[in-house]
């Protein structure tokens, strides 16, 4: 098999019964969202994979993922605040909880420095779509176009917005830090703008040659600088879930097969990511069409898929890993025209 399988692990897949249930069915690579993840999680799926490797004469890697500059909205009253379509609301830095009729708290101070007046303004991973209509010494004032209804913690998607503190935030250095000291074969740094973001990682690598940088490809604005971001990466990943939101959403299978090829002309790997089986969450079965989608990334010339909630908190991770590596298996031999009969 040419392409490689990614597994996140989660409260779902982290023993060692169900690792290495996931590596014995295909699994490449394992990833640790550090979004979420703890130090003492990460040093136990280390070991174990270590363990592994040298029982089974494999070479299982880690990718540490990053948690990068993510934006959200504060705390919001229990059962959300519906924001209504063609009303205008005030978002404002704040660690103070909502009152009720007043400003939306956002946990970001820059935010109010970058953001231009009728510039899109995404919440609830899109759903809520708002366009900013003024910004005045510390409040962004913004109305809804598409409203629904906003609760706590939300991520905020800005996708014409250069944030000048993007790339790497003070939790992802001490991670960072963390993680090469116990051992990574790969990082993933989130929310890529520029190729500053990857070289100001690189730097901070430093002697640590065989540690590779994986560039999530996630915000529009990355979209301007692909080729130079691609140059300065060792694989970049298409991480369909923010993507899809930062473009316009008919345009992001046109994207994909892009950012693809452009990895390709550099020759470097290109990983899908984001809701590759989503249903397989709570389903022992695909969608037809997430089995289409597979498939043609597969013929698109993806190096590797990767699997996020699937196999983190999915109650079939290892039934998802399973199919995914059968739908891989069966386009190669097609690609390779070893069995093309209908």
């Amino acid at each position: 098999m040419n392409t490689k399988i990614i597994a996140t692990i989660g409260p779902k897949s982290e023993s060692p019964e169900k690792l290495t249930e996931l590596l014995n069915a295909g699994v490449d690579i394992i990833r640790v969202n550090f979004s979420h993840a703890s130090y003492d999680q990460y040093k136990r799926i280390r070991k174990f994979i270590l363990e592994f490797n040298l029982a089974h004469a494999r070479n299982v890697a880690i990718l540490l993922d990053l948690q990068g500059p993510r934006i959200r909205v504060g705390k919001m009253p229990e059962g959300g605040v519906l924001l209504e379509e063609g009303k205008i609301y005030d978002f404002i830095f704040s660690l103070e909880p909502y009152k009720r009729g007043g400003v939306i708290p956002i946990d970001n101070k820059d935010l109010v420095l970058d953001i231009k007046k009728d510039q899109p303004l995404f919440l609830c991973n899109g759903e809520i779509e708002l366009v900013v209509s003024s910004v005045k010494g510390k409040t962004i004032s913004a109305k809804v176009i598409h409203g629904g209804l906003l609760t706590s913690n939300k991520g905020i998607n800005v996708p014409d917005t250069n944030m000048r503190k993007g790339g790497l935030t003070p939790k992802d250095i001490k991670d960072l830090k963390f993680g090469l000291k116990v051992g990574a074969e790969y990082i993933g740094l989130s929310f890529v703008q520029t190729p500053a973001d990857v070289l100001k990682l690189r730097k901070l690598i430093g002697k640590n040659k065989n540690v590779k940088i994986v560039s999530k490809i996630e915000r529009a604005i990355a979209l301007k600088n692909i080729d130079k971001i691609i140059v300065v990466s060792d694989m970049i990943m298409i991480a369909r879930g923010d993507l899809g939101i930062e473009t316009p959403i008919e345009e992001l299978p046109i994207v994909q097969k892009n950012l693809i090829r452009h990895a390709h002309w550099h020759k470097t790997p290109a990983i899908i990511a984001t809701q590759v089986m989503t249903s397989m969450i709570k389903n022992q079965s695909p969608t037809r069409a997430e089995i289409s989608d597979i498939a043609n990334a597969v013929l698109d010339g993806a190096d590797i898929v990767m699997l996020s909630d699937e196999t983190a908190v999915g109650d079939y991770a290892l039934a998802a890993v399973k199919m995914l590596k059968k739908v891989i298996d069966r386009t190669e031999q097609y690609i390779n025209k070893t069995c093309i009969n209908f």
